[in-house]
């Protein structure tokens, strides 16, 4: 993968650079492929697509960075450690420049609520990008856990891009059959077994919550816009994300 600069008004796409003719892939709610959001965020168009590009796009929205191009000679970026801050911590390095040009930006002017089956997500007017995510499960070790942060590029550098993505071990064989997790292994997420973690340890007590917003975040990125407001998740997840994407661009007239 190579993140490169774009010219303003660019906005991040994608180029498979393995495919013929090298197709490009706008990010943004536009090209949600809606059959496979159900453990990752995948995109398509045309006849291309990118998958699991939630870490990485998340990075490039916290951070900052409005006009890129990324090109992978797969379908897919790097998974790294299941986390994001091997990216942040590449363009910060990196550097970003400037550009004279206006950015285009959103903001939460009345109450909204979304929901999808199970799943809700509301938002209110904020000064700040801020989002709360609200965690709920029946697993003896995790049960029901919370977190909520502002987002800025230092606080997702330091307590939201190190959350790694996670797992049951009862579902590793299904993911298996599905296609998914075939480079897996406890050096790119946390497996939850049923009495203990398989990797000793959490990098934070609510850890999969960071990474729900994480990955929240990282579908929030399809909009184009930076966005102010605060966004309250319940049982979220790619599928109610790219729906509540999709019914935010309208409600913002992006």
């Amino acid at each position: 993968m190579r993140l490169l600069q774009a010219p303003a008004g660019h906005g991040i796409r994608f180029q498979r650079t393995d495919l013929p003719g090298a197709p490009v892939i706008p990010a943004t709610t536009d090209t949600f492929a809606p059959d496979e959001l159900l453990r990752r965020t995948t995109l398509s168009h045309e006849n291309a697509r990118v998958c699991t590009v939630e870490h990485l796009l998340a990075a490039v929205y916290a951070l900052g960075v409005d006009n890129l191009l990324i090109e992978l000679d797969g379908p897919e970026p790097p998974f790294l450690d299941g986390s994001a801050v091997m990216i942040a911590n590449l363009i910060e390095l990196a550097g970003m420049l400037s550009q004279q040009s206006p950015c285009k930006s959103a903001a939460i002017s009345h109450p909204i609520s979304f929901t999808l089956g199970d799943a809700g997500i509301a938002a209110v007017p904020s000064e700040e990008l801020r989002i709360t995510f609200f965690f709920a499960s029946q697993h003896p070790l995790l049960r029901r856990q919370s977190a909520s942060w502002i987002i800025t590029p230092e606080t997702f550098t330091s307590q939201i891009a190190p959350a790694r993505t996670f797992c049951f071990v009862d579902e590793i064989d299904a993911l298996l059959r599905d296609g998914l997790i075939r480079g897996g292994s406890l050096a790119s997420a946390v497996v939850i077994g049923r009495k203990t973690i398989l990797n000793n340890a959490l990098r934070f007590p609510d850890e999969p919550a960071r990474h729900k917003i994480l990955d929240f975040l990282g579908d929030l990125a399809l909009l184009g816009s930076p966005v102010k407001g605060h966004f309250l998740v319940c049982r979220g997840g790619h599928r109610v994300n790219a729906a509540f994407g999709q019914f935010l661009r309208k409600e913002l007239g992006l």
